[in-house]
């Protein structure tokens, strides 16, 4: 029977190699190290070896779906702890909810019903450039996730810093901290740089980096810094793309700088470790026909095969966190582009800040005030088109700086992976000592956590994982991600399905308010128009009104002109019945003043013939 019985909260995927590696390792970290080589249960012959202990899981979760209160029921009832991680899962877009704020899915009050201790191991603050402050509902479940936990280890020491700020941990950002670590309550002097000023908050590097340690068949095997061989996996995310990191010169570069070193007599292989890798995989590949791909996503890929892989690969270049962990952790040379935060914590706590090589648009747009360069290796944009340039020179300088820097490990190869094998024997027994602090708080007078200079040093030899162990764990987790991926590939389709019908919705709504703001406008216009309809009805009226009064007054005048026009004839007769009696009357007068005259006239003629 194990002496530990752990519950894991994981991610089984077989998309993201770096996920599909880190999980099982974290399990098998326990399962070797057990607690820490304090406890001296172990004994010869009993299979436990001698790390103390034996520890092993008894069930896990994918950590994104939701939390019930059943699961929580069953963990409360058998298992002793529950370890969450590792991995960034400190952040808010990928699985975004309104239960935690972060990756895992499980509310505030699904939490306070665990009853059995947590244990937070090699987390990450995996906020990519650009990304706004992590929320309130944020900052309160992993405050109360703190709380809870009797182990709160981050992965990386840059993780520690920005963390412990965002819990209220420390007091000032500009705070010079010792630059030692914390590890199971000694501190020992080290090159992985400032720790947390709260000692809730450890340092447990992410297991990856310690598997060449952990596993059989990969002791005595270290890739050799004499050869010329170099892996690359390459990718700008949009969300790197958002905050102004310029894609097309950074895929390019890379092209033209794997180009440039097939021509200096270097072997290189493509090794995408997501589908999203695969469009600047496949480039990669067309362009430079030397340049062959071996794909590390997928069903048909085991977790350990890029361990193995990378077992004879002596450099790596990457923009991914773990296509920096997981080579360093079996003897590669880790050269990164500084896409992301995390790569840079990460060279800061190997003790090579140099080997990140700068890409982000503040160090871009330096380029461009440089003089023009030209070669045959740079493959900008169309010479002819606008800023051709400007992507041409960015490229080429850029494919430059990659060139001279995996130039540079190469001359320092031997001296250099010493080196970092030496940090990788630290970080190991850094993660030793945190299992013994951990196994002492899950069972406090069972063993005695070490101190001093010896703090942390291997008791004994480790029962390492075998080739038989892998097989099953590869197994294991082929079935649960086959699972987990039908499940996730339903829950897309269900999404989708959801996504549209509510875009449906939201469309017939929207059309809706168009038909309803429309029979408004009509409305509206209907009344205006019954407005202006009653308006001129009333003005029609009116006019009417007044014409009926014109008419009248018409009809009066015509009466009257009728009147009149009958006393015009009436006057008329009269005048002619008048006109004909006084014409008969002046003749009457004329004759007789004529008859008067002659006989006047006559009577004179008549007195002068007298005379």
């Amino acid at each position: 029977m194990p002496d530990l019985k752990l519950f894991h909260f994981d991610i089984p995927t077989w998309g993201n190699y770096g996920d599909k590696a880190l999980f099982p390792v974290v399990r098998d970290t326990f399962r070797v190290l057990g607690s820490g080589g304090s406890a001296t249960s172990g004994q010869s012959g009993s299979g436990l070896g001698r790390s103390g202990a034996e520890v092993d899981f008894t069930s896990a979760a994918a950590l994104r779906r939701e939390v019930d209160m059943a699961l929580v029921q069953r963990i409360n009832s058998g298992a002793d702890a529950v370890v969450i991680g590792g991995g960034g899962l400190f952040l808010q877009d990928t699985n975004p909810n309104r239960l935690s704020g972060w990756q895992w899915k499980i509310s505030a009050e699904a939490l306070a019903a665990v009853e059995v201790p947590l244990i937070i191991y090699a987390l990450g603050d995996n906020r990519f450039p650009g990304q706004p402050e992590f929320d309130e509902l944020m900052c309160s479940h992993v405050g109360q996730l703190l709380d809870q936990s009797v182990f709160f280890g981050l992965r990386n020491t840059g993780s520690m810093r920005t963390m412990s700020q965002f819990l209220g941990e420390d007091g000032t950002d500009d705070r010079q901290l010792p630059n030692q670590l914390l590890a199971a309550g000694q501190a020992s002097e080290s090159r992985v740089g400032p720790i947390s000023p709260s000692d809730a908050i450890r340092f447990q590097p992410c297991p990856t980096t310690i598997a060449g340690l952990l596993y059989e068949p990969l002791i005595g095997r270290r890739p050799d810094p004499r050869q010329k061989v170099l892996a690359i996996q390459m990718l700008v995310h949009p969300r790197q793309q958002a905050a102004g990191y310029d894609a097309e010169v950074i895929h390019r570069a890379t092209i033209d700088a794997a180009r440039m070193l097939v021509a200096r007599g270097w072997t290189i292989l493509s090794v995408p470790f997501h589908p999203d890798d695969a469009e600047v995989s496949r480039q990669l590949v067309a362009e430079v026909p030397e340049v062959k791909e071996v794909s590390l996503h997928g069903s048909d890929v085991g977790f350990f095969a890029g361990f193995d892989l990378f077992a004879s690969i002596p450099y790596v270049l990457g923009g991914r966190g773990h296509a920096q962990m997981i080579p360093f952790g079996i003897g590669s040379i880790p050269i990164s582009l500084d896409l992301h935060a995390k790569l840079g914590y990460f060279a800061e706590d190997i003790g090579h800040p140099e080997f990140v090589v700068p890409v982000g648009p503040e160090g871009m747009a330096s380029e461009s005030a440089t003089p023009e360069v030209g070669g045959a290796g740079c493959i900008g944009a169309d010479a002819s088109g606008p800023g051709a340039g400007d992507v041409a020179q960015r490229t080429h300088a850029l494919a430059e700086r990659i060139v001279d820097t995996i130039e540079q490990a190469y001359a320092q190869g031997n001296a250099l992976q010493d080196d970092l094998m030496s940090t990788r024997q630290d970080f190991h027994d850094i993660t030793r000592n945190n299992h013994a602090v951990i196994h002492d708080l899950l069972r406090p007078g069972t063993s005695s956590v070490a101190t001093g200079t010896d703090a942390g040093q291997s008791a004994g030899p480790e029962r390492l994982r075998t080739s038989a162990d892998i097989r099953a764990e590869e197994f294991h987790l082929a079935a649960v991600a086959e699972a987990e991926e039908f499940s996730a590939a339903q829950t897309r389709e269900l999404t989708r399905v959801r996504r549209e019908h509510k875009k449906k919705l939201e469309d017939a709504a929207t059309h809706s308010k168009v038909l309803e703001t429309e029979r408004e406008n009509l409305r509206t216009k209907l009344k205006h128009q019954e407005t202006q309809l009653e308006r001129q009805s009333a003005e029609l009226e009116a006019r009417t009104t007044e014409l009926a009064a014109q008419t009248a007054e018409r009809d009066r005048h015509a009466e009257d002109v009728v009147g009149v026009r009958k006393q015009l004839h009436e006057s008329e007769a009269q005048l002619r019945s008048v006109n004909d009696r006084t014409a008969t009357a002046e003749a009457k007068v004329l004759f007789e003043k004529t008859v008067h005259g002659l006989t006047w006239r006559a009577r004179r003629i008549k007195r002068a013939f007298k005379r």
